[in-house]
C-alpha cells in the first residue's frame, strides 16, 4: 500500500504542475492572441492596413493554445463527457461496466494519444527538412508540430498515470461505492 500511496502523491503532483503551468500558459496565450486579433481588426477596418503575417499568427497562436490545453483537460478527466450514460449505467448498478469503461477509456487514450506522439517525430524532422513555412511564409510550422506533440505527449502520460488509478481503484473495489463523477472522459 506504501507503493501506491508514493505513486499517488507522484501521480497528483504531476498533474498539479501540468495543470498550473501549461493551463495559465495556454489561458494567456489565448488572451494575447484574442487581443492581438482585436487589434488586427481595428487595424484593417480603421486604418485599412494589416500585418501579412497577422492571420497565420492568429491561427498559429489559437492552435498552439488549444493543443497545451488539451492535457489540462485530461487532467480533469473532461476531454470526452459521455457522463449522463455512465450515471445511467451506475444508477441500473452496472457498476462493474463503469469501472471497466473507465480503465478502457484510459487505456485507449494513453495509447492513442502516445502514438500520436511517437508519430510526430518523423513529421517534425520532415518538417525541418523541407523548411515548411506557414501561408505568409513568416513562420516555420515545426515549432507547431513540436508544441502538439508536447501536448499529447503530456495528455499521454496523464491518461497512463489514471489508467494505473482506475485499475488501482478497481481492484479495491471502489466502483462498487463511487459515485460518477458530472465529468469523466468516458
Amino acid at each position: 500500500m506504501q507503493i501506491m500511496e508514493n505513486f499517488y502523491k507522484i501521480s497528483q503532483r504531476i498533474q498539479s504542475v501540468i495543470e498550473n503551468i501549461l493551463g495559465k500558459c495556454s489561458a494567456y496565450l489565448m488572451i494575447a492572441v484574442t487581443l492581438f486579433a482585436l487589434a488586427e481588426i481595428i487595424r484593417r477596418y480603421i486604418f485599412g492596413v494589416v500585418f501579412e503575417w497577422g492571420q497565420d499568427a492568429v491561427i498559429y497562436m489559437m492552435v498552439s493554445s488549444v493543443a497545451f490545453y488539451i492535457c489540462v483537460t485530461q487532467v480533469n478527466r473532461n476531454h470526452l463527457v459521455m457522463s449522463a450514460v455512465l450515471q445511467l449505467l451506475n444508477a441500473k448498478g452496472f457498476h462493474r461496466t463503469v469501472g471497466f469503461s473507465k480503465i478502457f477509456v484510459s487505456f485507449f487514450v494513453s495509447l492513442f494519444t502516445g502514438s500520436l506522439t511517437f508519430t510526430s517525430y518523423s513529421t517534425i524532422e520532415y518538417s525541418i527538412q523541407i523548411g515548411e513555412m506557414t501561408e505568409s511564409l513568416y513562420f516555420f510550422m515545426w515549432p507547431f508540430y513540436f508544441i502538439l506533440a508536447i501536448g499529447m505527449g503530456l495528455m499521454s502520460l496523464v491518461a497512463f498515470l489514471q489508467l494505473i488509478e482506475d485499475i488501482h481503484n478497481y481492484i479495491k473495489g471502489d466502483h462498487f461505492t463511487a459515485e460518477v463523477e458530472v465529468a469523466t472522459d468516458v
